[in-house]
């Protein structure tokens, strides 16, 4: 029978250096796929929007999540009551949520914003600049 025989050798030098290239260019060319995201729900949203300033802010109905891609940010769409104003109307606001890592390497989510266009559809108002983390045990 012909065919491949096993010799009993190893491969000299440069066929380990062949084939430690061949490992090494394999494992650069395919990088690892990015950790999935943190899972945020509607409970763990809709407690920050109360707890985050409890005088001016109640949920009073959570419509859901918008996804606008990547996966590190969700926008929650919320009608919110004033509980200290009890003739107001309530209010549509936009919560935009990011997906941030801490300093320590940690992943948590943040309300990051929350606005509404009750204004109009060219004026914004709201706060741009919250930093609110999300706690997912609704501390």
């Amino acid at each position: 029978m012909r065919g491949w025989a096993p010799t009993g050798r190893w491969p000299g030098v440069g066929g380990l250096r062949l084939l430690l290239f061949l490992l090494l260019a394999l494992v650069a060319g395919c990088p690892l796929p990015p950790p999935e995201p943190l899972p945020l729900d509607a409970q763990a949203a809709r407690q920050t929007l109360d707890r985050w300033n409890p005088q001016y802010s109640k949920v009073v109905e959570f419509y859901g999540f918008h996804d606008p891609g990547g996966g590190h940010t969700k926008v929650a769409y919320v009608l919110l009551a004033a509980p200290g104003d009890p003739g107001g109307k309530p209010v549509v606001y936009e919560a935009t949520f990011k997906l941030l890592t801490r300093p320590d390497g940690r992943r948590q989510w943040f309300l990051t914003s929350l606005v509404n266009h009750s204004g109009g559809l060219t004026r914004r108002q709201g706060w741009d600049n919250l930093l609110v983390p999300v706690e997912p045990d609704g501390r």
